[in-house]
């Protein structure tokens, strides 16, 4: 750090900001391509989206900013093996999903993140996971008539 209390830039940080800030233009971008309309409603589908990205421009700014001023803190090393565990728990899920369904595919998801979290109790992290998946799946199909991929385990509901 220098005398006015700020460190050297942080690269990393900044590419960070600017990917945020790439990801914005596009969610932008493709909001303006959405076309479809609910009637007389003067907020049409694309507002959201549009909000969406224009909150990742000014994260990306501001993190942009932090970057360029040194303002972050050291960050640990990162521990590859708890990486892998998410994301293979994303993967298994990403596989699963079709096939065995929402639930089980949401709550494998859940014990490797948990895993990669740090917990050793993988038995109540599936337990945990599925009835939170068991949670979102109702929620969506059944009170908000969505359609979720559901596999055998969703079909009896």
């Amino acid at each position: 750090m220098d005398d006015s209390g700020h460190g050297a830039p942080d690269r990393p940080v900044v590419v960070i900001g600017c990917g945020l800030i790439l990801t914005a233009a596009i969610v932008v971008w493709q909001s303006w391509e959405l076309r479809a309309s609910f009637g007389s409603q003067t907020l049409g589908p694309q507002m959201m989206p549009f909000l969406v990205g224009l909150l990742l421009v000014l994260l990306g700014a501001m993190t942009v900013a932090a970057g360029l001023r040194g303002a972050f803190p050291a960050r640990d090393t990162a521990d590859w093996g708890n990486v892998a565990w998410i994301g293979g728990g994303l993967a298994a899920m990403i596989l699963l999903i079709k096939t065995a369904g929402f639930v089980p595919a949401g709550a494998i998801l859940f014990a490797a993140t948990a895993r990669g979290f740090g917990s050793t109790r993988p038995l109540l992290d599936l337990a945990i996971g599925a009835v939170a998946a068991l949670f979102v799946f109702l929620f969506f199909v059944k009170l908000l008539g969505l359609t979720l991929p559901s596999g055998f385990t969703e079909s009896w509901m």
